[in-house]
């Protein structure tokens, strides 16, 4: 067997403790406890029979939920370690929780597990929220820090978000029913909210274990409406964050996530020289489209009608040189007749004579009525075509007219007139982000009933 040296030995000591003992928990009493100005806790976690040195580092300190105190009972999580120039082993703690939060935290992995096979946290069950609320419910406590909260994070919203309150207690036996009841309250409303913030301020495993109770989960998983929760702090997790359709870190980040800025929502409005530039093109495109529209309709008007009075003159000369031939023609069967019978001169020939003569002008006279109802018709598909010219030129003004009348919808003062806003500089050039601004810079911002010279005194810069 190879001899070891001592720093030898002690590493693999150190090995073989830090592998084995990675992830433990103990239970005991707090002893010995010193604060010293590092911010490092140094104490000895004992029992009736034996004792074991402990630290808590101060970047674990600052997240712990119980305040240690000597002579306390508590239950210690974090893994061992060797200090190897003294070769003595201690606890290194990363969380601490009173007597008895093992079992809430066995019964939390119990519960999260069950919730999960029934579908409650599937992702296809989640909701989108919406782009741009008008209405947010928030369910929490009247006292509590969290309603303070949001309400500071929605005051730099829009200014017509509409905010319900529906209050319950976030703490204790009761809460699991008043949390239900207010989010029903909400579901209930005639004017329902768009979305609803369920919050709480940060707090130990047993302060916030009503948001893991059976009925607060499966009422935030049934509700129709958008839920956002922001239950404790960043690291606290709650069954209620896995069925929500949102989790948030914190409950000013829920309201921050539940609705845009003002400022960020400044930003989306188009220039307004593109508005003015849009509406003048569509203005001016239409109009050229309805003049093309009128000259077409003009041409392919005139065209027609000389199309018409084309065939009426031809089939009216056509008519009247068929008469003319006809009247020629008997005339010409007349003075033959004539001839024969002055060589003839027979009395009877001469009555048979006349009689053809009479029957020629019958049949001349039944003509003469076909040919006047027929430029009758003529006439009456001359009006007929008369007002369906009018009635084309009508139904074209009209839709010209409602083309107008969008264009004209679009004129940047009605915008102004539902309640938006502009901004310049003293250059007249648009401000859309605080970037490049600076204290007592002067500003106009035009409403739509004037505008207002203002100077700036702060300006707030969004993180992130």
């Amino acid at each position: 067997m190879r001899v070891q040296t001592v720093t030898e030995l002690t590493a693999s000591i150190k090995q073989v403790i830090e592998q084995g003992f990675a992830h433990i928990e103990v239970q005991g009493e707090v002893s010995r406890l010193t604060r010293p100005s590092s911010g490092h806790l140094y104490f000895t976690i004992k029992d009736s029979h034996a004792a074991i040195s402990a630290v808590v580092w101060r970047s674990s300190a600052l997240r712990l939920h119980a305040q240690l105190k000597e002579g306390q009972a508590f239950v210690f999580a974090g893994h061992l370690s060797v200090y190897e120039p003294r070769g003595t082993y201690q606890m290194m703690v990363t969380r601490i929780m009173p007597v008895g939060a093992g079992a809430l935290a066995a019964e939390f992995e119990a519960r999260k597990s069950l919730f999960a096979q029934r579908g409650w946290f599937a992702s296809e069950h989640k909701q989108a929220l919406p782009t741009l609320p008008q209405h947010i419910g928030i369910v929490t406590s009247t006292t509590a820090a969290a309603w303070e909260d949001v309400k500071k994070v929605l005051a730099t919203r829009p200014a017509y978000l509409q905010l319900t309150l529906s209050p319950c207690i976030v703490q204790g036996q009761q809460a699991p029913d008043r949390i239900v009841s207010a989010l029903q309250y909400l579901q209930d409303l005639d004017s329902r909210p768009d979305v609803i913030l369920l919050v709480r301020g940060g707090g130990s495993l047993e302060d916030l274990w009503c948001f893991n109770d059976e009925r607060v989960v499966q009422a935030v998983f049934a509700c129709d409406i958008p839920v956002v929760s922001g239950v404790g702090h960043e690291i606290d997790t709650t069954l209620v964050d896995y069925a929500a359709d949102v989790r948030a870190a914190t409950p000013s980040n829920a309201a921050e996530l539940c609705c845009p800025s003002r400022d960020s929502l400044r930003q989306r409005l188009p220039a307004i020289s593109r508005i003015k530039q849009g509406v003048r093109s569509h203005l001016t495109h239409g109009k050229q489209q309805w003049m093309m529209q009128q000259q077409h309709l003009h041409h392919q008007q005139e065209r027609w009608l000389d199309q018409r009075f084309y065939q009426h003159d031809q089939c009216a000369e056509r008519l009247t040189s068929s008469m003319t031939a006809q009247l020629r023609q008997h005339q010409r069967g007349l003075q033959a007749l004539q001839v024969r019978l002055q060589h003839l001169e027979p009395s009877h020939r001469l009555r048979h004579e006349q009689q053809n003569l009479h029957q020629c002008q019958v049949r001349l006279s039944k003509i003469l009525p076909h040919i006047l109802d027929a430029h009758q018709a003529w006439q009456r598909l001359y009006d007929r075509l008369q007002q369906a010219v009018q009635r084309i030129q009508q139904e074209k003004s009209n839709r010209w007219l409602r083309m107008y009348e969008s264009l004209k919808a679009l004129d940047p003062k009605h915008v102004l007139q539902r309640g938006y806003s502009l901004t310049y500089d003293r250059q007249g050039n648009m401000v859309t982000q605080v970037q490049g601004l600076k204290k007592n810079n002067g500003l106009k911002i035009y409403f739509g009933d004037g505008h207002l010279d203002v100077y700036i005194d702060v300006i707030h810069k969004q993180s992130g």
